[in-house]
């Protein structure tokens, strides 16, 4: 039977809605769209966010890897993001962030234009990654 197991990693505020911050199913895990203010608590519309799509990106990944982290995984074991970028004119440099990241077997990856929930956020990233069934149980 597959299990389903809902992943909130230390130091990452509450989700902003009635939803989870990430779900490990099985091998899966399935991380929710995340943004630079993923790790800050309080109102939502007044987190304060860096102003550059350099630092955002940087800020959105470091949480991405908090989940990832929190289910017993690396950035390595991330087969897909789904990226959500609000100026497309900014798409080399937020790649440029992201190569650090994915130095290495990068996942497959869809990026397209959204305007997303706030006006200053810039980038907003979904992940998935295949998780050992038994990481979990060590961490």
């Amino acid at each position: 039977m597959t299990v389903k197991t809902i992943i909130q990693p230390k130091g990452m505020a509450e989700a902003v809605g009635p939803f989870s911050r990430a779900i490990l199913i099985g091998d899966q895990l399935h991380i929710a769209g995340t943004t630079a203010l993923s790790h800050i608590s309080g109102d939502y519309y007044e987190r304060a966010i860096p102003d550059t799509i350099e630092e955002q990106t940087r800020l959105t990944l470091d949480n991405i890897r908090s989940c990832v982290e929190a289910a017993g995984g690396t950035m390595a074991d991330i087969f897909k993001v789904v990226i959500m970028l609000k100026n497309p004119s900014e798409y080399k440099r937020m790649n440029k962030v992201r190569a650090e990241y994915f130095a290495v077997e990068p996942p497959i990856s869809t990026c397209f234009r959204a305007e997303v929930m706030r006006d200053d956020l810039l980038v907003e990233i979904e992940a998935t990654a295949w998780i050992k069934s038994h990481a979990l149980s060590k961490s």
